[in-house]
């Protein structure tokens, strides 16, 4: 997606073990931490695509460390934790959103499709789901 993106420059990827990284982007830097990842004056933005528990501890590093940031949904586990990041975010003057690509979505692009050519809509809910793997569930299914 980075690439796609007028203006945005695919730098670095963070990926701790393994080669799937650098065998699908040969030409971008593969680092092993965070912290390596930081460490590279050049970055100004890190779009987080981790784990969820994950998403908060390092949206606030990269924050900290003066670092505009983008966070795959959900974008933390718990209310608390997206109020204290927006604030951090807000002290630090540094941008803070949340990645929304659910909107290019065949449902999503009906629904508008659907809207653009009616007068008046009155609809007073709409119901859509996706699923996702996830390894608990797979633990319960077993």
């Amino acid at each position: 997606m980075i690439r796609g993106v007028p203006g945005l420059h695919l730098a670095a990827i963070v990926q701790r073990s393994g080669t799937e990284a650098a065998e699908k982007y040969p030409d971008i830097r593969i680092v092993r931490s965070l912290d390596e990842l930081l460490s590279m004056a050049e970055i100004r933005l890190v779009v987080i695509a981790t784990p969820n528990e994950t998403h908060y501890p390092f949206a606030r590093q990269c924050l900290a460390a003066g670092r505009d940031v983008v966070v795959d949904k959900p974008f933390t586990t718990t209310l608390e934790e997206a109020v204290s990041l927006v604030q951090f975010a807000k002290d630090a003057n540094r941008l803070l959103t949340v990645y929304q690509n659910r909107r290019y979505d065949g449902d999503f692009q009906a629904l508008f499709e659907s809207l653009s050519q009616t007068e008046s809509w009155a609809a007073s809910s709409i119901r859509t789901s996706y699923d996702r793997f996830r390894r608990t569930q797979a633990r319960r299914l077993a």
